[in-house]
This record gives C-alpha cells, structure tokens and sequence, in this order.
C-alpha cells in the first residue's frame, strides 16, 4: 500500500514537471519569435516578458439606415405618397474599465461598462514580429433614436422633418471585430510597441501593411412595443451583417524624443463578403396612418395621445438573405505610448466605416473605440 503511494506521487510529479517543461517550452518559443529577424538599432524587446494593464475604453457606434417606402392607399383611386425614412441609431457612448494580461504581445483583455445598460467589451490579441491579430467583442443595449423623414404626399407635397426620441423597448446590438496586419517591414517597424508594449520602438520607421478583418454585427428590436421602428424599416425587425474585407495601407512609427512613440495606420480594404440576412415582421396597427383612419387590410392608427394599445402586437412573417457586391471601407487606427522605464502610458484609437445595401434599405455603420492606459512589465 505505502508503495502503491509512493508510485501515485512520484507519477504526479512527473506530470507536473511535464506541464512545466511544456509551458517552459511554449515561452522560450514566444521569446524567440518576438526577436527573431529584427534589427536591435530600431526596436528593442523588453527583459520582462509579462504586460499587466489597467485600461480604460470608451465605444461608439453609428448605424445610420435610410428606406424608400411607397405607402399604400387607403381607398381604391386614391394617389399613393412617396417616403424616405431615415433611422439613426447613436448610443450614448460606452465608457469601462478593465484589465489586459498579456505575455510577449499574446494576452487577453476584460471589461466592464461605467454606465447601466451599455454592456460588456473583450478582447483577444497576439502580436509577433511582422504580424498582428485581436478580436473584439461588444455587447450593449440603447433606447435611443434619432428619425428623418421626407417625402412626397399628394394632398400636402413634398416634406422634410427629423426628431430624436427614445425606443418603447431597448434595442440590443452585438458586435464581432476580428482584425489582423502582416508588416511587410517587420525588421524595424513593431506593431507590438505601439498597441501591447511589449516591445519598443527605438527609432522612427514606416511599413507597408497588408490588412484583412470580419466584422458581424446583429441589430435586434423584436418587441411588440417596437412595432412603430420595425414598420418604418420596412418589416425589418432583425439585422444581422457579415463582412470580410482585405487591403493595403501604410504604418509608421514616430519616435520624435527618446521613449516617446506616435504610429498611424491606414489602410483602404475591398469587402469582398458582403452578407446581410433580414428577419420580417408585420403589426396589428399601423403608426403611419392618421387618426380614426383604417387601412384597406384592416389595420388601425395608433392613439394619438402615444400610449401603445394593450392588444399591439407583431407577427414574424420571413426572412431574407443578400449577398451584396464589392464595396470599398476604411480602417484607421492612431496610438501614441510613452515608457517610463519598467511601466508606461499608452493612448489609441480605431475607426471602422461599412455600408451596406439590402433592397431599398441603405446601412452605414461607423465603429469606433479610443483606449487610454497605464502598465508595468513584470
């Protein structure tokens, strides 16, 4: 018995030392990678391998949508109205705090939203040498909501107006950003110095960036409350967009004074995957006809004093699906870092802008986040 114990421990030990071995193994590789084919007089790899950063982020997201509708009469003979909707969705922007942990550039970063409702951001990134690769996930929700409409109606002519105003129920969107970057002069520009630290740039120096990302956003209102949003969409309860895209852009690595570092990266990208697929739904009432007014099928106006009926309610009637064509889009990022020995300050931001097209419904979604952070290299 007392050997049977003595083989169990010394085979537990043997394991742990494995796993140690192993994981002393993957480092030593990472060590290597993040120094191999660099020149020394430009860019310098830290002694302390592991970034521990306190990060604060703010989100924003600007989904504008226009839709062409052509209203239907009310009685047979009668001249139909011509309307142009016009949706803005602009949240409040998302504030949070977290934390990013990260070894040699490989790491992954939680945070939490400073206001109610506005969600939740993480984030994954690797950083080598000569490429670079993150993933970004956000969750929120908003009530807010900007309209513009303008038109033709036979009895008055042609209008234009536009209101801000607050959804009956929250709308909930959900956000996918995979981005990465192939430096074609990884011997002296580091991405990794610019937006994890765990490098640095010595001096300045400029590469040619090859540039691909996928971005999935989901746009849900699907609420009785909402029927009013969802007519004026033309049906459209449900959006979700997938898009993948590649380009070729420049970077480069300021260094003006000594451990002081400014970068820019632009790149123009071609979405060749362009995919949107749309889930319809139609209401008991109608938000666009007038008071005491009933259309031909037998709906009916809303109150006019803006209290939603108790029986309102939508039905889901289908869903569509459109591959659209190649368009162009615009990554952009800008960051600025200063060491101060072991730690260091670390300011950056990026803007993404798609559009989209599904039948007479226009999207335009500008995505963009600012980071500002304090860390230590342990």
């Amino acid at each position: 018995m007392l050997i049977a114990m003595l083989c169990s421990q010394v085979q537990a030990q043997e394991k742990k030392n494995w796993l140690f071995r192993q994981v002393g193994n993957l480092a030593a590789f990472v060590d290597k990678m993040s120094v191999t084919g660099i020149d020394t007089n430009y860019i310098n790899i830290p002694e302390k391998p592991w970034q521990v950063i306190l990060r604060y982020n703010a989100n924003d997201m600007l989904l504008r949508s226009s839709t062409k509708m052509d209203l239907q009469p009310l009685t047979e003979g009668e001249e139909s109205a011509e309307m142009n909707w016009g949706t803005i969705i602009s949240p409040r922007t998302s504030s949070s705090i977290g934390l990013w942990v990260g070894y040699r550039g490989y790491g992954l970063g939680y945070s939490l939203s400073l206001s109610e409702g506005h969600g939740r951001n993480f984030r994954f990134s690797a950083t080598g040498s000569r490429y670079s690769i993150s993933l970004r996930l956000r969750r929120f929700k908003t009530d807010e909501l900007g309209i513009r409409l303008s038109g033709y109606d036979p009895e008055e002519g042609a209008f234009d107006w536009e209101t801000e105003g607050y959804t009956d129920e929250p709308l909930s969107v959900h956000t996918t950003l995979v981005d990465g970057y192939y430096m074609l002069n990884g011997k002296r520009f580091s991405h990794a110095a610019a937006y994890d630290q765990s490098a640095i740039q010595l001096r300045s120096a400029g590469s040619i960036v090859v540039g691909a990302s996928w971005f999935y956003t989901s746009l849900n209102y699907v609420s009785n409350r909402n029927a009013f949003i969802i007519q004026i969409m033309n049906g459209i309860g449900r959006t979700q967009i997938y898009e993948g895209s590649v380009g070729v852009g420049y970077a480069y690595n300021w260094v003006p004074v000594k451990d002081l570092l400014v970068n820019i990266i632009a790149i123009p990208q071609f979405t060749l995957y362009n995919r949107a697929k749309v889930y319809l739904y139609e209401s008991n009432y109608d938000a666009l006809l007038e008071s005491e007014e009933t259309s031909l099928d037998g709906k009916m106006a809303l109150p006019d004093e803006g209290t939603l009926p108790v029986d309102l309610s939508i039905t889901p009637t289908s869903t569509a699906e459109k591959h659209g064509n190649i368009s162009l889009n615009f990554d952009a990022r800008m960051s600025v870092t200063y060491q101060l020995g072991r730690c260091f300050i670390n300011a950056y931001g990026q803007v993404n802008h798609y559009k989209h097209r599904f039948g007479s419904n226009h999207m335009k979604i500008t995505d963009w986040n600012i980071n500002g952070s304090i860390g230590i290299r342990l």
